[in-house]
């Protein structure tokens, strides 16, 4: 079972629906599938848990007729196709009113409508990663207007959403692991939520470990690439005219550093008994020292 079926199956095992969920999951299918007609409303799904799901809303949701019947398509292999018909009748203007009347500015004052209505758009359309891979939660919706309307209604929800066409589909889709969590408690899939919030904390903690890691290879690298130049600079001047030539303190600096090839600058400043800075003021006249020595030599 993937990921995102984990999440679909907790999620739709809550039978225990409001009114306002039931009415906002039902606007989210009709606005995904564009399926408000004239004289009817359609849905065609392939699905058969998911048509007799939505199915069973629309019979909570109004007492309209409903049709749901099944064809055979033989596109991309011979399968089932089940659609759900609402025709024209005596109240069908009333009820497609009511689904156009609720827009994103109100669905995000109404907790049910909004996580009836963002638990449809996932349902019947959204997919989500296992967090251990990546984090990435993507709606692909059918119609341009309800690609549209998601987007706008996870931007009024400060979102970090994105928007784009993919495979003759409009794709809205997070990238964000906060933002998903956020998407699952509103979806009702708390059992995944606490598992994916384990999961980017366990990541997180992981990658700052590396983080800190690189940081002290990266520094141990520099001191030694840094006491390497030194010890380069000090043997040539011994070398040339014996470090007796150096002033006391610059002498003993640099004693100091070939005795302890590896300590880094503080170290030695504890040494020594200054502050760091001093100790690096030291090198830098042994280093102005050592380079009058080779402008003499070039000479």
């Amino acid at each position: 079972m993937s990921y995102t079926q984990k999440v679909k199956k907790e999620i739709m095992k809550n039978e225990e629906l409001t009114s306002l969920e039931i009415l906002g999951e039902i606007c989210s299918v009709i606005k995904s599938k564009n399926a408000i007609f004239s004289d009817k409303i359609e849905i065609k799904m392939e699905n058969i848990t998911l048509a007799s799901r939505f199915y069973g809303l629309l019979q909570e949701a109004t007492s309209l007729r409903i049709l749901i019947k099944y064809s055979i398509s033989k596109k991309f292999g011979e399968h089932k196709v089940y659609t759900i018909t609402v025709p024209k009748q005596k109240g069908f203007k009333e009820f497609i009113g009511q689904i156009k009347s609720i827009t994103n500015s109100i669905i995000v004052t109404q907790e049910e409508l909004l996580c009836g209505n963002i638990r449809g758009y996932f349902i019947y359309s959204g997919y989500v990663k296992d967090p251990t891979k990546e984090y990435a939660m993507d709606f692909f919706i059918d119609s341009q207007e309800g690609a549209d309307d998601f987007y706008s209604l996870l931007l009024a929800l400060d979102k970090k959403v994105f928007q784009t066409i993919k495979k003759s589909k409009f794709l809205v889709y997070l990238r964000n692991s906060e933002d998903i969590m956020d998407l699952l408690v509103n979806m009702g899939s708390m059992k995944e939520f606490f598992k994916y919030e384990e999961t980017t904390m366990m990541k997180d903690l992981k990658n700052k470990t590396i983080r800190e890691m690189n940081w002290e290879v990266a520094n141990e690298t520099k001191t030694l690439d840094s006491a390497n130049k030194q010890i380069r600079m000090i043997d040539y001047i011994d070398k040339v005219c014996g470090l007796g030539a150096l002033t006391s303190v610059i002498e003993e600096v640099a004693q100091i550093r070939l005795k302890y090839t590896e300590s880094s600058l503080q170290e030695i400043a504890d040494i020594i008994g200054i502050s760091k800075s001093g100790v690096k003021n030291r090198f830098r006249r042994l280093e102005d020292f050592y380079k009058e020595l080779i402008e003499e030599e070039m000479e």
